[in-house]
């Protein structure tokens, strides 16, 4: 386990999870970067009007809207967005949670509308034949209940794949509004999945971020840009962090 404790960043080499201390940390100090769409089938859109913004401590069942700006040329905001972060060497294997992401940020992407766990399987082949990269997985939300599924897939990835890359799993993040529901159903598969990874992949957990410092959202499922620019930064700053680690 990695942990922030009075200062100090503490390892735990049998572990492999950045805590959400960490992840306060690495994005209060860094830059942030964008992101898309889900559960329906069509092209991912981005909204252009004012979203509902959900603040730390709102009840997530209830639709209470923040239609404040947010000043992007401040550097201590921390939603900064900024083109300073590298993804070069990143692919992103995902629903359409990635195929918005990728399509704000340019990035390399393995990714579908609508798609979970089947999706997985159909591209293992395609995953398995990337080389020398990181590699980020962000998907679950659309098949909840399939984490038993989820946890035996990345358990069979083979061991020379994973010291040839570097694998990360990111947590399914939370919805609201009229969404809400699915969220216990989000606690589970990430406490269940995040348990269950092996040593050679990381948990990057954005999830209890975005619970604790608010996100943004047009429906209570999709997130706004904003909040897709600091799930990229969080995801980045952990990478670089684990890596600096020496994993």
């Amino acid at each position: 386990m990695i942990k922030i404790n009075s200062g100090a960043v503490e390892v735990d080499s049998n572990r492999h999870h950045i805590g959400k201390g960490i992840l306060a940390a690495v994005l209060a100090s860094s830059a942030v970067l964008s992101g898309c769409s889900l559960f329906d089938i069509s092209e991912p859109t981005f909204e252009t009007a004012a979203p509902r913004h959900y603040q730390a401590g709102d009840s997530p069942d209830t639709l209470s809207v923040t239609l404040e700006s947010v000043d992007s040329t401040d550097p201590s905001n921390p939603y900064m967005a900024s083109d300073s972060l590298d993804f070069s060497n990143f692919v992103f294997v995902g629903d359409s949670r990635t195929v918005g992401m990728g399509q704000l940020l340019d990035l390399e992407t393995i990714a579908e509308v609508g798609v979970g766990y089947s999706f997985l399987q159909a591209h293992y082949n395609e995953i398995l034949e990337l080389e020398d990269c990181n590699i980020v997985f962000n998907l679950g939300v659309n098949d909840l209940s399939h984490v038993d599924e989820y946890i035996e897939f990345f358990q069979r990835i083979p061991e020379e794949f994973a010291f040839d890359n570097h694998l990360y799993v990111v947590s399914v993040n939370p919805t609201s509004g009229p969404y809400a529901s699915m969220n216990a159903d989000i606690d589970y598969f990430n406490v269940q999945l995040s348990d269950s990874l092996p040593s050679t992949i990381k948990w990057i957990d954005t999830c209890s971020f975005l619970r604790e410092a608010g996100f943004g959202s047009p429906d209570g499922l999709h997130y706004d840009q904003q909040t897709y620019e600091t799930i990229a930064n969080l995801i980045y700053n952990n990478v670089m962090l684990y890596q600096s680690l020496g994993y």
